[in-house]
């Protein structure tokens, strides 16, 4: 049995629970707040290790909820088209997760007086703790992938872009040459690359012995957000 732990986001329940010491989201709460319609779809593109389910104590009695991790939420913030989803991230990063962790559990008044009581539960806080910090070497650096992704002056090859899409990298590459935006070689149209959605950089290749550099397409920030936007709009992404 997990214990909800509430915060508020714009007014709006953001609630988590701590399993085994790290923290979890109810998943419905996370897309509500990124206005995500198909949640169900939405999860179940999630890792295995990214969602689970929680037993929660509600004020309507003990409930099967679904929850996301961190690394979850940050994936699930990734294909988000709300322009809030950004201000949403670095209130996870920089208030719901410091405070959870900065102790290795949600100080309520309860934990509060069992510290200052029990010395058997200083001990599991500082495990606790202990746990958290190498949890975090592994999730920080996701997030920091995450703003390396959306930073103007990235950009990621089509396998990562058809994946954060939902697509297989050849389905994405048919589509956008029906759509006229690739050329039969798959490279994009000089018209698209000047609106800054595509770059082609050399990509040097060793074929018998020999190094030659094949034209590769990839696709700018502005790019996988007008893609997305694009493709949504016109009822290609479900």
């Amino acid at each position: 049995m997990s214990n909800i732990i509430p915060f508020v986001y714009n007014s709006k329940p953001v609630r988590t629970v701590v399993k085994d010491g790290e923290p979890w989201f109810i998943a419905k709460d996370v897309c509500d707040i990124l206005e995500i319609s198909n949640s169900r779809d939405a999860i179940s593109r999630l890792d295995e290790d990214e969602k689970d389910v929680a037993i929660a104590d509600t004020p309507g009695g003990m409930q099967s909820m679904t929850v996301i991790s961190e690394s979850g939420v940050y994936a699930l913030i990734f294909t988000s088209r709300k322009p809030e989803a950004e201000n949403f991230k670095r209130w996870i990063r920089k208030e719901v997760i410091p405070s959870i962790r900065k102790h290795g559990a949600y100080m309520t008044p309860e934990t509060i007086e069992k510290v200052l009581s029990d010395p058997d539960t200083i001990i599991q806080l500082a495990t606790a703790l202990k746990e958290e910090r190498q949890r975090r070497l592994v999730l920080e650096p996701k997030a920091e992938q995450y703003d390396k992704f959306i930073s103007g002056e990235n950009y990621q090859d089509m396998n990562t872009v058809a994946k954060a899409l939902g697509w297989g990298r050849n389905k994405l590459f048919a589509e956008l040459r029906n759509r006229k935006i690739l050329m039969s070689g798959n490279r994009p149209y000089q018209r698209f690359i000047d609106a800054g959605y595509f770059v082609v950089k050399e990509k040097p290749i060793q074929m018998g012995g020999q190094v030659f550099n094949k034209p590769q397409t990839y696709v700018t920030a502005k790019g996988v957000s007008w893609l997305e936007k694009l493709l949504s709009k016109e009822g290609a992404l479900v």
